[in-house]
């Protein structure tokens, strides 16, 4: 048989009497092909963070940087990811002072000022080289949704491009303001527990007991000086004792509280609806441990557990819940007793906001409770299902938009995104 490829009106080679292009052609065309081009899982990643990148919508940017700032969060402050902790702290901290002093800046012009500056000092290239590779790491690990992939490979993608010249400076970009921006909010939140604690300590006590530094000092945190209060508490090692074991001393009332039936919750229902699905997966998995577990690997799960509700404790949420607990503790027609309770849990809660939250949510004896009778058939609906998505949340929403319940319908929204992507198995559907 000839080698040369026959024309299309040839006979066909076969012998079957046919045109070549009525009987072979279109097989021998599909054999002659080259093969198809197989991506790999990593290829397929930066190829739609490249698209997201290059989408002249920046809203799906804006939301994949959401979802990268929310995991940078409730993962903690982990190396790789967040700027080197004592030049930042002492890098914020002089920076902040300065600030303070003009006094034509506002709140936002303040912000950019301390971001340009923080991100001119600490993002070297050194530094972002190790926030590439953490944000690709992590975007490779088992478990993780596509939109978390995609919305990793994009940021460690803006993380490498700002190590090299061009025409964005290095403070425009959106990555280094979200870890900027995570990082300033656990400083300030840090900042905040020491102020917490010195104030539990001095309220317990007549201050005119204390030293002439120690009221100095004290005064100084309560003008903005937050730094001073600091400085003087580390300088004295027998008033950090004093104030560790306060807060320890407190805190133990207030758990023991918390286990007791008639103590009220301390969650509203949508934020006892947030935090159980925030932290579904990692309790679970605490749960599942083998009672023969290793102490590292059962260390590693309740890490795990305290960086979501570390995440999952948005300012908001925090000044909701504290509020309500000041306002009881002035509230004329709440027990004596039960008043005191509420001031030392509000203390306690600000000094320990995460420790204390998961001690609420898991030894607590009262559920959060309906704020109408409508509002309470809502919630055991919920509580019935056996399986927790966005739409099994939305009669709820509208139900707290219905009632005036913005902020609360705002939570439960948040709770629909959080489904969206980690639905909550409750309990194994029945069998038939």
């Amino acid at each position: 048989m000839s080698t040369k490829k026959p024309g299309r009106n040839d006979p066909c080679p076969c012998g079957s009497g046919k045109k070549y292009k009525a009987c072979h052609a279109a097989e021998d065309r599909t054999r002659a092909a080259p093969p198809a081009d197989v991506s790999s899982p990593l290829e397929e990643d930066f190829r739609a963070a490249m698209e997201l990148l290059k989408n002249p919508d920046v809203g799906d940017l804006s939301a994949a940087l959401d979802r990268v700032a929310r995991l940078l969060a409730e993962w903690g402050p982990v190396p790789g990811l967040r700027f080197d902790a004592e030049s930042f702290d002492k890098h914020v901290g002089a920076a902040l002072a300065r600030i303070s002093e003009d006094e034509v800046l506002d709140a936002s012009s303040a912000r950019r000022e301390l971001l340009v500056s923080t991100v001119k000092a600490l993002a070297t290239k050194s530094f972002l080289e190790k926030l590439t590779a953490a944000l690709h790491g992590r975007a490779g690990e088992p478990g993780r949704s596509s939109e978390d992939r995609r919305a990793l490979r994009a940021a460690s993608l803006l993380a490498a491009a700002s190590k090299r010249v061009g025409k964005t400076r290095m403070e425009d970009n959106p990555v280094l303001d979200l870890v900027f921006d995570v990082q300033f909010r656990e400083w300030s939140t840090h900042h905040k527990e020491w102020m917490a604690k010195y104030e539990a300590l001095a309220s317990g006590m007549d201050e005119a007991s204390l030293s002439e530094e120690a009221r100095k000092a004290l005064q100084q945190a309560r003008e903005g000086d937050v730094d001073a209060l600091v400085d003087y508490v580390k300088e004295d090692p027998g008033l950090a004792e004093r104030i560790v074991r306060e807060a320890k001393e407190r805190a133990t009332r207030v758990e023991m509280k918390l286990r007791e039936p008639s103590t009220p919750p301390v969650f509203a229902p949508e934020e006892e609806l947030w935090l159980t699905c925030v932290l579904w997966e990692p309790m679970q998995a605490l749960k599942g441990l083998p009672p023969d577990s290793a102490p590292p690997v059962r260390r590693e799960a309740v890490t795990a557990l305290l960086r979501g509700v570390k995440g999952a404790l948005d300012e908001e949420f925090l000044k909701g819940m504290l509020g309500r607990m000041r306002e009881k503790a002035q509230d004329a027609s709440v027990d004596e007793a039960l008043r005191g309770w509420y001031a030392d849990a509000a203390i306690a809660f600000e000094a320990e906001p995460a420790r204390m939250s998961l001690a609420a949510l898991l030894t607590a004896r009262q559920e959060a409770a309906g704020r109408s009778a409508e509002e309470m058939v809502a919630l055991a609906d919920l509580k019935a299902l056996t399986t927790w998505t966005p739409e099994s949340f939305e009669p709820y929403r509208q139900l707290l938009l219905q009632m005036g319940l913005p902020a609360s319908a705002e939570r439960i929204a948040r709770c629909q995104e959080w489904l969206r992507t980690h639905p909550v198995e409750l309990r194994a559907a029945p069998t038939e």
